[in-house]
């Protein structure tokens, strides 16, 4: 349903043209999933901020002086559009595009925080410019990545703290993407190497693939291959021949490293007997 803003509000549109393809469950059958344990990257370190920095935090959090809101799945985020646009060459890039002829918002406080805390999302339909959000299904993914561009401390570095659901972690890797927010796609693929299961390993192999995590799927198939209990389960399901690709990424990795062949050249092989020729020729002459 539309969503309904202030009168004369312009609203940005940002669309995804990524597909949702449901991923079938390993092991759906009645056996239990097989936890996998991984050794993936570590957790990006906390932010050095700067005084300047501080400060932007606080009007978020306080909703003061905000001139945009992000609305995603009729869930409502004010922010600030100067902040998006110097750590997102896309925001940067929108908010250009659809600057009206007149001067930007005052800075007042009152409208945005009628909008509510941004991290309570309140009810869509706030006051302020929309800056509407498809690229995401689950506004939990929105606040993420507006802790990530405020700086706020979250569950997305912190080791102790449980996944959340796989879905929202491919919202915000499809955010990160689409927003060019490197730093974002880090925090979640840590995420995707807590709490693996066979249940969900296809579900984060696709992820690994259709975002270029390659660093991620080596260590995923790495975990597999130590965890004879989890391989067992993956290859005898019925389901993974729906995965070619995978099965022939984990025959790969149970043959181990192959010779380089370009190092070998077709020579090399007939050496030794070379070598035996002349040792024998040279035997012969010292009988003589």
């Amino acid at each position: 349903s539309a969503v309904a803003g202030p009168p004369g509000a312009r609203a940005c549109v940002c669309r995804s043209t990524m597909s949702v393809n449901r991923i079938p469950k390993i092991g759906a059958n009645g056996e239990q999933p097989v936890k996998l344990a991984i050794r993936g990257p570590a957790p990006p370190q906390g932010f050095q901020s700067s005084a300047l920095a501080v400060e932007l935090r606080e009007l978020y959090l306080s909703g003061s002086c905000c001139d945009v809101v992000l609305i995603c799945a009729e869930r409502s985020f004010p922010a600030h559009r100067t902040v998006l646009a110097a750590r997102s060459p896309v925001f940067r890039a929108e908010f250009v595009a659809s600057a009206p002829n007149a001067s930007s918002p005052s800075c007042r406080g009152s409208p945005a925080a009628a909008a509510g805390s941004p991290g309570r999302a309140s009810a869509a339909g706030a006051p302020g410019r929309e800056f509407r959000i498809f690229a995401a299904s689950n506004h939990e993914a929105v606040q993420f990545m507006l802790d990530f561009v405020y700086e706020l401390p979250g569950p997305l570095g912190n080791t102790h703290t449980p996944s959340p659901p796989i879905e929202i972690v491919k919202d915000v890797l499809r955010l990160a993407d689409m927003y060019k927010l490197q730093g974002l796609t880090e925090r979640a693929s840590a995420w995707l190497c807590k709490d693996a299961t066979t249940d969900d390993i296809l579900e984060r192999m696709s992820l690994c693939r259709d975002f270029g995590l390659d660093t991620l799927r080596s260590k995923l198939l790495e975990a597999l291959h130590a965890n004879k209990t989890a391989l067992k389960q993956i290859v005898t399901d019925p389901k993974v021949l729906q995965y070619p690709e995978l099965m022939q990424s984990l025959l790969k990795q149970v043959a181990g490293p192959q010779p380089d062949s370009d190092h070998e050249p077709d020579d090399e092989p007939r050496t030794p007997s070379k070598k035996k020729a002349k040792k024998g020729s040279g035997k012969g002459r010292g009988k003589k």
